[in-house]
Protein backbone atom coordinates (compact mmCIF):
# COMPACT_ATOMS: atom_id res chain seq x y z
CA UNK A 1 0.00 0.00 0.00
CA UNK A 2 1.14 3.13 -0.44
CA UNK A 3 2.45 5.06 2.24
CA UNK A 4 0.25 8.50 2.41
CA UNK A 5 -1.75 10.62 -0.04
CA UNK A 6 1.41 13.29 -0.49
CA UNK A 7 3.59 10.23 -1.18
CA UNK A 8 1.42 9.82 -4.44
CA UNK A 9 1.12 13.43 -5.46
CA UNK A 10 3.87 14.68 -8.12
CA UNK A 11 5.84 16.94 -6.51
CA UNK A 12 5.00 20.24 -9.42
CA UNK A 13 8.43 22.34 -10.37
CA UNK A 14 5.78 25.16 -12.22
CA UNK A 15 3.90 27.88 -10.87
CA UNK A 16 0.19 27.21 -11.09
CA UNK A 17 -2.69 28.74 -9.64
CA UNK A 18 -4.15 27.67 -6.46
CA UNK A 19 -7.44 26.75 -7.75
CA UNK A 20 -5.89 24.69 -10.49
CA UNK A 21 -3.44 22.82 -8.38
CA UNK A 22 -6.17 21.83 -5.58
CA UNK A 23 -8.10 20.69 -8.59
CA UNK A 24 -5.08 18.64 -10.00
CA UNK A 25 -4.66 16.99 -6.47
CA UNK A 26 -8.04 16.47 -5.75
CA UNK A 27 -8.36 14.48 -9.18
CA UNK A 28 -4.96 12.63 -8.22
CA UNK A 29 -5.82 11.56 -4.83
CA UNK A 30 -9.70 10.55 -5.41
CA UNK A 31 -8.21 8.30 -8.25
CA UNK A 32 -5.50 6.56 -5.06
CA UNK A 33 -8.64 6.67 -2.98
CA UNK A 34 -10.72 4.25 -5.09
CA UNK A 35 -8.28 2.37 -6.54
CA UNK A 36 -7.21 1.78 -2.50
CA UNK A 37 -10.66 1.09 -1.71
CA UNK A 38 -11.09 -1.97 -4.46
CA UNK A 39 -7.95 -3.65 -2.83
CA UNK A 40 -6.30 -2.66 -6.53
CA UNK A 41 -3.47 -1.23 -4.97
CA UNK A 42 -2.93 -3.79 -2.17
CA UNK A 43 -3.59 -6.55 -5.05
CA UNK A 44 -1.16 -5.15 -7.52
CA UNK A 45 1.88 -4.78 -4.75
CA UNK A 46 1.32 -7.96 -3.67
CA UNK A 47 1.60 -9.98 -7.30
CA UNK A 48 3.77 -7.87 -9.41
CA UNK A 49 6.87 -8.91 -10.38
CA UNK A 50 9.62 -6.04 -10.16
CA UNK A 51 11.07 -4.34 -13.30
CA UNK A 52 14.67 -2.80 -14.24
CA UNK A 53 15.13 -0.94 -17.03
CA UNK A 54 18.89 -0.88 -18.12
CA UNK A 55 20.60 0.79 -20.83
CA UNK A 56 23.97 2.18 -22.42
CA UNK A 57 24.42 5.80 -23.57
CA UNK A 58 25.37 5.85 -27.60
CA UNK A 59 26.06 1.69 -28.05
CA UNK A 60 26.35 1.10 -30.86
CA UNK A 61 23.77 -2.38 -31.61
CA UNK A 62 27.22 -4.53 -33.07
CA UNK A 63 29.14 -3.53 -30.24
CA UNK A 64 28.25 -6.87 -27.98
CA UNK A 65 29.48 -10.39 -28.61
CA UNK A 66 26.57 -11.78 -27.98
CA UNK A 67 25.14 -10.61 -31.48
CA UNK A 68 28.25 -11.12 -33.66
CA UNK A 69 31.06 -8.56 -31.78
CA UNK A 70 34.49 -10.58 -31.62
CA UNK A 71 36.19 -7.87 -29.68
CA UNK A 72 35.09 -9.34 -26.32
CA UNK A 73 34.01 -6.00 -24.80
CA UNK A 74 31.16 -6.98 -22.74
CA UNK A 75 31.39 -10.43 -21.04
CA UNK A 76 29.09 -9.88 -18.48
CA UNK A 77 26.11 -8.62 -21.18
CA UNK A 78 26.69 -11.63 -23.16
CA UNK A 79 26.29 -13.94 -20.44
CA UNK A 80 22.79 -11.90 -19.32
CA UNK A 81 22.02 -12.37 -23.18
CA UNK A 82 22.04 -15.93 -23.33
CA UNK A 83 18.77 -16.16 -20.72
CA UNK A 84 17.03 -13.03 -22.42
CA UNK A 85 14.58 -12.98 -25.13
CA UNK A 86 16.74 -10.74 -27.90
CA UNK A 87 14.58 -8.52 -30.40
CA UNK A 88 17.39 -8.48 -32.78
CA UNK A 89 15.20 -5.93 -35.02
CA UNK A 90 14.44 -3.46 -32.36
CA UNK A 91 15.00 -0.06 -33.43
CA UNK A 92 14.28 3.17 -31.36
CA UNK A 93 11.41 5.31 -32.24
CA UNK A 94 13.96 8.51 -31.45
CA UNK A 95 18.05 7.99 -31.81
CA UNK A 96 18.47 11.13 -29.83
CA UNK A 97 18.79 10.91 -25.67
CA UNK A 98 16.00 13.08 -24.12
CA UNK A 99 12.88 12.70 -26.67
CA UNK A 100 14.24 8.94 -27.30
CA UNK A 101 13.86 8.68 -23.46
CA UNK A 102 10.47 10.89 -24.23
CA UNK A 103 9.16 7.73 -26.39
CA UNK A 104 10.37 5.10 -23.96
CA UNK A 105 8.60 6.49 -21.11
CA UNK A 106 5.41 7.37 -22.95
CA UNK A 107 4.62 5.05 -26.02
CA UNK A 108 4.47 7.89 -28.15
CA UNK A 109 5.73 8.84 -31.35
CA UNK A 110 7.39 12.13 -30.63
CA UNK A 111 5.25 14.79 -32.23
CA UNK A 112 2.63 12.76 -30.03
CA UNK A 113 3.91 13.45 -26.97
CA UNK A 114 5.38 16.75 -27.12
CA UNK A 115 9.23 16.13 -27.07
CA UNK A 116 10.10 16.65 -30.67
CA UNK A 117 14.14 17.37 -29.56
CA UNK A 118 15.06 18.37 -25.80
CA UNK A 119 11.45 19.53 -25.50
CA UNK A 120 9.54 18.57 -21.77
CA UNK A 121 6.47 16.22 -22.67
CA UNK A 122 2.97 17.54 -22.11
CA UNK A 123 1.24 17.24 -19.41
CA UNK A 124 -1.65 15.55 -20.39
CA UNK A 125 0.58 12.38 -21.51
CA UNK A 126 0.47 9.66 -18.32
CA UNK A 127 4.37 8.47 -17.88
CA UNK A 128 5.24 4.29 -17.55
CA UNK A 129 6.61 6.19 -13.61
CA UNK A 130 3.09 7.68 -12.98
CA UNK A 131 1.18 4.73 -14.11
CA UNK A 132 3.81 2.34 -12.00
CA UNK A 133 3.60 4.37 -9.04
CA UNK A 134 -0.38 5.18 -8.83
CA UNK A 135 -0.66 1.04 -8.50
CA UNK A 136 2.29 0.97 -6.03
CA UNK A 137 5.48 0.65 -7.16
CA UNK A 138 8.37 2.05 -5.41
CA UNK A 139 10.49 4.17 -8.53
CA UNK A 140 13.92 5.48 -8.74
CA UNK A 141 15.97 5.98 -11.59
CA UNK A 142 20.02 6.68 -11.69
CA UNK A 143 21.42 9.23 -14.42
CA UNK A 144 19.66 10.90 -17.17
CA UNK A 145 16.94 12.05 -14.98
CA UNK A 146 17.05 15.25 -16.49
CA UNK A 147 16.74 13.79 -20.28
CA UNK A 148 13.02 13.16 -18.60
CA UNK A 149 10.54 16.26 -18.37
CA UNK A 150 9.54 18.26 -17.08
CA UNK A 151 9.85 16.88 -13.55
CA UNK A 152 6.85 16.44 -12.30
CA UNK A 153 5.72 14.00 -15.00
CA UNK A 154 8.44 11.67 -13.68
CA UNK A 155 8.05 11.17 -10.20
CA UNK A 156 10.46 9.32 -8.97
CA UNK A 157 11.31 8.49 -5.32
CA UNK A 158 14.49 8.37 -5.48
CA UNK A 159 17.12 9.89 -8.33
CA UNK A 160 20.73 8.81 -8.91
CA UNK A 161 22.93 11.86 -9.78
CA UNK A 162 24.28 11.69 -13.61
CA UNK A 163 28.08 11.60 -12.14
CA UNK A 164 27.21 8.08 -11.25
CA UNK A 165 26.66 7.10 -14.71
CA UNK A 166 30.37 6.38 -15.64
CA UNK A 167 31.61 5.01 -12.28
CA UNK A 168 30.32 1.64 -12.06
CA UNK A 169 31.19 1.16 -8.49
CA UNK A 170 29.59 3.55 -6.75
CA UNK A 171 26.36 3.41 -9.61
CA UNK A 172 25.58 -0.35 -8.51
CA UNK A 173 25.94 1.20 -4.89
CA UNK A 174 22.95 3.33 -5.26
CA UNK A 175 21.56 0.75 -7.13
CA UNK A 176 21.34 -0.88 -3.72
CA UNK A 177 20.68 1.52 -1.70
CA UNK A 178 17.10 2.08 -3.93
CA UNK A 179 16.74 -1.91 -4.02
CA UNK A 180 16.66 -1.74 0.25
CA UNK A 181 14.18 1.12 0.14
CA UNK A 182 11.92 -0.92 -1.96
CA UNK A 183 11.85 -3.52 0.66
CA UNK A 184 11.62 -1.53 3.29
CA UNK A 185 8.84 0.06 1.90
CA UNK A 186 6.84 -3.06 0.99
CA UNK A 187 6.57 -2.09 -2.98
CA UNK A 188 7.36 -3.75 -5.85
CA UNK A 189 10.42 -2.05 -7.99
CA UNK A 190 10.62 0.21 -11.01
CA UNK A 191 14.13 1.41 -11.55
CA UNK A 192 15.38 3.11 -14.94
CA UNK A 193 19.66 2.36 -14.35
CA UNK A 194 21.16 4.94 -16.84
CA UNK A 195 24.44 4.35 -17.80
CA UNK A 196 26.24 6.83 -18.92
CA UNK A 197 28.82 4.87 -20.72
CA UNK A 198 29.68 4.62 -23.96
CA UNK A 199 28.62 8.63 -24.15
CA UNK A 200 31.41 11.15 -25.16
CA UNK A 201 33.66 12.13 -23.73
CA UNK A 202 35.63 8.81 -24.36
CA UNK A 203 38.38 7.11 -22.43
CA UNK A 204 41.27 7.44 -24.14
CA UNK A 205 44.14 5.26 -25.08
CA UNK A 206 45.81 6.17 -21.79
CA UNK A 207 42.68 6.17 -19.49
CA UNK A 208 42.79 10.19 -19.43
CA UNK A 209 38.80 10.65 -19.31
CA UNK A 210 39.23 8.09 -16.04
CA UNK A 211 39.96 10.44 -13.51
CA UNK A 212 38.21 9.97 -9.86
CA UNK A 213 34.59 11.75 -11.82
CA UNK A 214 34.92 8.27 -13.85
CA UNK A 215 37.18 5.98 -13.20
CA UNK A 216 38.30 2.56 -15.11
CA UNK A 217 36.36 0.49 -12.39
CA UNK A 218 38.50 -2.72 -14.07
CA UNK A 219 37.66 -1.49 -17.86
CA UNK A 220 40.01 -2.91 -20.60
CA UNK A 221 41.99 -0.26 -22.44
CA UNK A 222 41.67 -0.76 -26.57
CA UNK A 223 44.11 -0.03 -28.93
CA UNK A 224 43.76 1.00 -32.35
CA UNK A 225 45.02 -2.24 -33.68
CA UNK A 226 43.16 -4.44 -31.95
CA UNK A 227 39.43 -3.10 -33.09
CA UNK A 228 37.51 -3.05 -36.13
CA UNK A 229 36.18 0.14 -37.32
CA UNK A 230 32.38 -0.76 -38.34
CA UNK A 231 31.81 -0.76 -41.64
CA UNK A 232 29.27 2.20 -41.89
CA UNK A 233 32.81 4.93 -41.15
CA UNK A 234 35.82 4.76 -42.94
CA UNK A 235 39.15 2.88 -41.66
CA UNK A 236 41.32 5.47 -41.10
CA UNK A 237 43.73 6.51 -38.51
CA UNK A 238 42.06 8.89 -36.14
CA UNK A 239 38.46 7.04 -36.93
CA UNK A 240 40.54 3.95 -35.82
CA UNK A 241 42.18 5.56 -33.15
CA UNK A 242 38.49 7.24 -31.50
CA UNK A 243 36.92 3.47 -31.98
CA UNK A 244 39.31 2.06 -29.53
CA UNK A 245 38.28 4.82 -27.63
CA UNK A 246 35.00 3.80 -28.04
CA UNK A 247 35.13 0.46 -27.21
CA UNK A 248 36.97 1.38 -23.75
CA UNK A 249 34.36 2.89 -22.85
CA UNK A 250 32.05 0.36 -23.49
CA UNK A 251 34.03 -1.89 -21.41
CA UNK A 252 33.29 0.21 -18.85
CA UNK A 253 29.82 0.06 -19.51
CA UNK A 254 29.98 -3.77 -19.07
CA UNK A 255 31.79 -3.39 -15.69
CA UNK A 256 28.99 -1.12 -14.80
CA UNK A 257 26.38 -4.01 -16.05
CA UNK A 258 27.96 -6.57 -14.17
CA UNK A 259 27.77 -5.13 -10.90
CA UNK A 260 24.44 -4.14 -11.26
CA UNK A 261 23.37 -7.95 -12.11
CA UNK A 262 25.40 -8.80 -8.85
CA UNK A 263 23.55 -6.15 -6.69
CA UNK A 264 20.38 -7.91 -7.79
CA UNK A 265 20.97 -11.11 -7.49
CA UNK A 266 22.73 -10.40 -3.79
CA UNK A 267 19.75 -8.72 -2.82
CA UNK A 268 17.74 -11.74 -3.86
CA UNK A 269 15.66 -10.21 -6.22
CA UNK A 270 16.92 -12.00 -9.64
CA UNK A 271 14.19 -14.22 -9.53
CA UNK A 272 11.06 -11.97 -9.42
CA UNK A 273 12.60 -8.88 -11.43
CA UNK A 274 12.05 -8.48 -15.38
CA UNK A 275 15.18 -6.82 -16.62
CA UNK A 276 15.46 -5.03 -19.75
CA UNK A 277 18.27 -4.05 -21.50
CA UNK A 278 18.89 -1.47 -24.58
CA UNK A 279 21.01 1.05 -25.69
CA UNK A 280 19.04 4.49 -26.04
CA UNK A 281 20.48 4.11 -29.06
CA UNK A 282 23.44 4.29 -31.34
CA UNK A 283 27.22 5.61 -31.07
CA UNK A 284 28.10 8.79 -31.34
CA UNK A 285 29.86 8.62 -34.75
CA UNK A 286 28.91 10.23 -38.45
CA UNK A 287 25.67 8.07 -39.37
CA UNK A 288 24.67 6.37 -36.54
CA UNK A 289 23.46 8.80 -33.41
CA UNK A 290 20.73 11.45 -34.58
CA UNK A 291 20.26 10.06 -37.87
CA UNK A 292 17.69 7.48 -39.13
CA UNK A 293 20.52 5.73 -40.97
CA UNK A 294 20.62 1.63 -39.34
CA UNK A 295 23.68 2.13 -36.95
CA UNK A 296 21.58 5.51 -35.38
CA UNK A 297 18.29 3.45 -34.81
CA UNK A 298 19.23 -0.31 -34.28
CA UNK A 299 19.06 -1.08 -30.55
CA UNK A 300 18.35 -4.82 -30.01
CA UNK A 301 16.11 -5.40 -26.99
CA UNK A 302 17.05 -8.36 -23.96
CA UNK A 303 14.13 -8.90 -21.90
CA UNK A 304 14.33 -11.63 -19.11
CA UNK A 305 11.15 -12.86 -17.75
CA UNK A 306 11.58 -15.22 -14.58
CA UNK A 307 10.08 -18.42 -14.83
CA UNK A 308 8.04 -17.43 -17.75
CA UNK A 309 8.35 -18.25 -21.48
CA UNK A 310 11.40 -19.86 -22.68
CA UNK A 311 13.62 -17.28 -23.94
CA UNK A 312 14.33 -17.05 -27.77
CA UNK A 313 15.38 -14.93 -30.86
CA UNK A 314 12.69 -12.76 -31.99
CA UNK A 315 13.57 -11.38 -35.41
CA UNK A 316 10.08 -9.55 -35.93
CA UNK A 317 11.15 -5.64 -36.13
CA UNK A 318 9.73 -3.49 -32.82
CA UNK A 319 10.34 -0.21 -31.60
CA UNK A 320 11.34 1.21 -28.00
CA UNK A 321 7.80 2.79 -28.39
CA UNK A 322 6.47 -0.63 -27.81
CA UNK A 323 8.30 -0.82 -24.62
CA UNK A 324 5.49 0.86 -22.05
CA UNK A 325 2.87 -1.61 -22.91
CA UNK A 326 4.84 -4.04 -22.84
CA UNK A 327 6.31 -3.79 -18.96
CA UNK A 328 2.71 -3.18 -18.29
CA UNK A 329 0.64 -6.03 -19.60
CA UNK A 330 3.74 -8.39 -18.12
CA UNK A 331 2.66 -6.79 -14.67
CA UNK A 332 -0.92 -6.84 -15.24
CA UNK A 333 -1.17 -3.39 -15.24
CA UNK A 334 -3.58 -1.82 -17.78
CA UNK A 335 -1.69 0.51 -20.24
CA UNK A 336 -2.83 3.83 -20.41
CA UNK A 337 -5.34 5.38 -23.95
CA UNK A 338 -3.51 6.99 -26.56
CA UNK A 339 -0.70 5.30 -26.91
CA UNK A 340 1.42 4.14 -30.09
CA UNK A 341 3.11 1.27 -29.31
CA UNK A 342 1.95 -2.39 -29.17
CA UNK A 343 2.86 -5.07 -26.43
CA UNK A 344 5.41 -7.55 -27.06
CA UNK A 345 4.06 -10.17 -25.01
CA UNK A 346 2.25 -12.06 -27.75
CA UNK A 347 5.29 -12.27 -29.34
CA UNK A 348 7.27 -13.94 -26.08
CA UNK A 349 4.43 -16.88 -26.07
CA UNK A 350 5.63 -17.51 -29.88
CA UNK A 351 2.58 -16.06 -31.43
CA UNK A 352 2.37 -14.02 -34.35
CA UNK A 353 1.36 -9.95 -34.95
CA UNK A 354 0.51 -8.11 -37.94
CA UNK A 355 2.96 -5.42 -39.72
CA UNK A 356 5.94 -6.58 -37.47
CA UNK A 357 8.49 -6.54 -40.65
CA UNK A 358 8.59 -3.07 -40.69
CA UNK A 359 9.63 0.11 -38.18
CA UNK A 360 9.27 3.74 -38.56
CA UNK A 361 11.84 6.16 -36.89
CA UNK A 362 11.92 9.73 -36.18
CA UNK A 363 14.14 12.75 -35.85
CA UNK A 364 13.48 16.24 -35.38
CA UNK A 365 15.34 18.91 -33.12
CA UNK A 366 18.50 17.98 -32.45
CA UNK A 367 20.58 19.32 -29.43
CA UNK A 368 21.97 22.18 -30.86
CA UNK A 369 18.41 23.14 -31.18
CA UNK A 370 18.17 23.25 -34.70
CA UNK A 371 15.34 21.22 -36.86
CA UNK A 372 16.59 18.22 -38.68
CA UNK A 373 13.45 16.26 -39.67
CA UNK A 374 13.82 12.61 -40.95
CA UNK A 375 11.78 10.20 -41.51
CA UNK A 376 12.74 6.49 -42.14
CA UNK A 377 10.52 3.08 -42.93
CA UNK A 378 12.36 -0.14 -42.89
CA UNK A 379 12.54 -3.50 -43.62
CA UNK A 380 14.72 -6.12 -43.66
CA UNK A 381 16.08 -5.65 -47.19
CA UNK A 382 14.81 -1.52 -47.67
CA UNK A 383 15.11 1.45 -46.21
CA UNK A 384 13.23 4.19 -47.13
CA UNK A 385 14.83 7.83 -45.81
CA UNK A 386 13.15 11.35 -45.90
CA UNK A 387 15.24 14.18 -44.80
CA UNK A 388 12.84 17.54 -44.74
CA UNK A 389 16.00 19.38 -44.34
CA UNK A 390 17.33 18.79 -47.09
CA UNK A 391 17.70 22.63 -49.55
CA UNK A 392 17.10 24.15 -45.93
CA UNK A 393 19.32 26.87 -44.36
CA UNK A 394 21.82 24.26 -42.81
CA UNK A 395 23.68 21.87 -43.42
CA UNK A 396 23.62 18.75 -41.40
CA UNK A 397 25.52 19.47 -37.79
CA UNK A 398 24.97 17.13 -34.85
CA UNK A 399 27.18 16.44 -31.88
CA UNK A 400 28.13 12.59 -33.19
CA UNK A 401 30.20 14.96 -35.84
CA UNK A 402 32.40 16.07 -32.96
CA UNK A 403 35.82 14.23 -31.95
CA UNK A 404 38.43 12.82 -34.50
CA UNK A 405 36.43 10.68 -36.90
CA UNK A 406 34.88 12.94 -38.73
CA UNK A 407 37.51 15.60 -38.71
CA UNK A 408 39.59 13.39 -39.90
CA UNK A 409 36.75 12.30 -42.92
CA UNK A 410 36.79 16.12 -44.04
CA UNK A 411 40.50 16.73 -44.22
CA UNK A 412 40.72 13.23 -46.13
CA UNK A 413 41.14 14.26 -50.29
CA UNK A 414 39.90 10.77 -50.74
CA UNK A 415 37.39 11.01 -53.16
CA UNK A 416 34.95 8.16 -51.59
CA UNK A 417 35.44 9.75 -48.54
CA UNK A 418 34.70 13.02 -49.54
CA UNK A 419 31.84 11.52 -51.36
CA UNK A 420 30.24 9.96 -48.05
CA UNK A 421 31.00 13.53 -46.42
CA UNK A 422 29.23 14.77 -48.54
CA UNK A 423 26.73 12.34 -48.40
CA UNK A 424 25.72 13.38 -44.54
CA UNK A 425 26.27 17.11 -44.79
CA UNK A 426 23.74 17.62 -48.03
CA UNK A 427 21.89 14.78 -48.13
CA UNK A 428 19.04 14.12 -50.69
CA UNK A 429 16.00 14.44 -49.90
CA UNK A 430 14.52 11.31 -50.67
CA UNK A 431 17.22 7.95 -50.17
CA UNK A 432 16.53 4.58 -51.03
CA UNK A 433 18.84 1.69 -49.79
CA UNK A 434 19.00 -2.10 -50.67
CA UNK A 435 20.32 -3.52 -47.40
CA UNK A 436 20.69 -6.91 -48.46
CA UNK A 437 23.77 -5.34 -51.18
CA UNK A 438 24.34 -1.98 -49.48
CA UNK A 439 24.13 -2.84 -45.55
CA UNK A 440 26.13 0.89 -45.07
CA UNK A 441 23.75 2.43 -46.99
CA UNK A 442 25.63 4.05 -49.41
CA UNK A 443 24.24 4.05 -52.35
CA UNK A 444 21.00 6.42 -52.85
CA UNK A 445 18.55 4.44 -55.38
CA UNK A 446 15.21 6.63 -55.19
CA UNK A 447 15.86 7.30 -58.79
CA UNK A 448 16.15 3.47 -60.00
CA UNK A 449 13.47 1.99 -62.24
CA UNK A 450 13.90 -1.52 -60.86
CA UNK A 451 13.37 -0.53 -57.23
CA UNK A 452 10.20 1.94 -58.47
CA UNK A 453 8.07 -0.47 -56.93
CA UNK A 454 9.45 -0.84 -53.62
CA UNK A 455 9.26 3.31 -53.09
CA UNK A 456 6.03 2.99 -53.76
CA UNK A 457 5.34 0.47 -51.18
CA UNK A 458 7.29 2.04 -48.45
CA UNK A 459 6.21 5.46 -49.56
CA UNK A 460 2.44 3.91 -48.75
CA UNK A 461 3.52 2.69 -45.20
CA UNK A 462 5.03 5.77 -44.04
CA UNK A 463 2.23 8.24 -45.59
CA UNK A 464 -0.44 5.57 -43.55
CA UNK A 465 1.42 6.02 -40.23
CA UNK A 466 2.21 10.24 -40.59
CA UNK A 467 -1.42 10.23 -41.32
CA UNK A 468 -2.55 8.51 -38.24
CA UNK A 469 -0.36 9.67 -35.87
CA UNK A 470 -0.72 13.40 -37.56
CA UNK A 471 2.71 13.65 -38.23
CA UNK A 472 3.89 17.67 -39.00
CA UNK A 473 6.17 16.52 -41.81
CA UNK A 474 2.76 14.76 -43.80
CA UNK A 475 2.90 17.17 -46.22
CA UNK A 476 6.10 17.68 -46.55
CA UNK A 477 6.87 14.11 -47.17
CA UNK A 478 3.30 14.01 -49.62
CA UNK A 479 5.29 16.93 -51.67
CA UNK A 480 8.55 15.33 -51.85
CA UNK A 481 6.93 11.50 -53.03
CA UNK A 482 5.25 13.64 -55.45
CA UNK A 483 7.81 15.32 -56.81
CA UNK A 484 10.05 12.23 -57.11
Amino acid sequence: MIASIDDCLPQSDFSLSRTAELCRKFIFVSFILLLSASGVLAADAAKSLNLLVITADDMNADSSGWIGNRLGATPHLDAFAKSAHRFVNSHVTVPICQPGRSALMTGRVPHRNGALGFDPIRRDVPTLVEVLRVHGYYTGCIAKAAHMAPAEKFPWHAVGDQALGKQPTKFAEKFGEMLAAAAQEKKPFFINANICDPHRPFIDGAGKQARAAAPLDEARLFKPNEVTVPAFLEDIPRVREEVAQYYSSVSRFDVAFGLLMKELTNAGRDADTIVVFMSDHGMSFPFSKATVYLSGTWSPVLIRVPDRMESQVHTEFVSSVDVMPSLLELVDVKAPEGIDGRSWVPLLKGESQPDRDFVITHVNTVSSGKSFAQRCVRTKDRALMFHAWVGGPNKFRVEAMSGLSFAAMSASTDATIQSRVKQLVEGETLMLFDISVDPTERRNLIHEPKYASDVAQLSQKLLAHMKQTNDPQLNAFETAIARQ
